[in-house]
């Protein structure tokens, strides 16, 4: 587990390592219910959602620092599994310019060779993530999961993720505007264990075992029909919202 970790803390991933956040689906619920994107005057991704009739907006990078992840790096986005979808995965212009690196050197890093048994599917940008992991490449994952929230509008259905990250979320938010913390918002424990002794545990556990094909779990499991809304990576929109709260480059720890 030590190598991993040192993976992970070389590029600012072991972020994911220690989550472990109460999740309040209330909250959940209403960011996903009127959630937009835009990329502001300076070519910046921002996210827009309201929460009891009060609307916020913030960039990728002041969303980033509040959920306490990286926001800076690669970046993509893909629902896609082969690698030759990688490049046009990642933005080609404008603030979040990426260049990926070629299907086979991707391979060279993260592929190994299996006999017998089912192969795994893996979407093409969680490969680049991965290759970002071995090589100690910065990746973008503030870009990543803002995306991935995008997603979820096209598919009414999706599963709402990263409940536990919206968390930090929700206490920006009700530090800010004191009213909200009504008896509404009721925080529950999370159904996943933290990410590494729940890791030490399963490689002690399932040493010598077959494991079996798991579910696609997520941190929140609320389904909520969503509007379609989607803009091309490379495509800047003018931001034009007066009414959005805009945070401060100063975010509470």
């Amino acid at each position: 587990m030590s190598h991993i970790r040192a993976k992970f803390e070389s590029i600012d991933f072991d972020c994911l390592l220690n989550l472990n956040e109460q999740i309040v689906p209330c909250f959940v619920l209403e960011f996903y219910s009127q959630l937009t994107f835009n990329y502001n005057s300076t070519s910046h991704f921002v996210v827009n959602f309201v929460i009891q009739s009060k609307s916020f907006s913030f960039t990728l990078e002041e969303f980033g620092q509040i959920l306490k992840i990286l926001f800076k790096g690669h970046a993509s986005h893909t629902d896609m599994w082969s690698l030759d979808y990688l490049s046009i995965s990642v933005p080609s212009k404008g603030y979040y310019k990426t260049t990926p690196p070629s299907p086979s050197v991707v391979k060279s890093f993260i592929q190994i060779p299996r006999q017998g048994g089912h192969k795994d599917h893996v979407f093409a940008c969680l490969c680049h993530m991965l290759y970002c992991i071995e090589t100690s490449t910065r990746y973008n994952l503030a870009f990543f999961i803002l995306k991935r929230m995008e997603k979820t509008q096209s598919k009414p259905k999706e599963l709402l993720p990263y409940g536990m990250l919206l968390t930090r979320l929700f206490k920006l938010v009700v530090s800010v505007f004191l009213e909200l913390v009504i008896d509404l918002y009721i925080s529950h424990d999370q159904v996943m264990h933290p990410l590494t002794p729940h890791y030490e545990r399963k490689t002690r556990s399932d040493h010598g075992k077959k494991r079996p094909r798991e579910s696609n779990a997520s941190s929140s499991s609320t389904t909520l029909n969503h509007p379609s809304s989607s803009h091309p990576f490379d495509d800047p929109i003018e931001e034009n919202d007066d009414e959005s709260f805009h945070s401060n480059s100063s975010f509470p720890s």
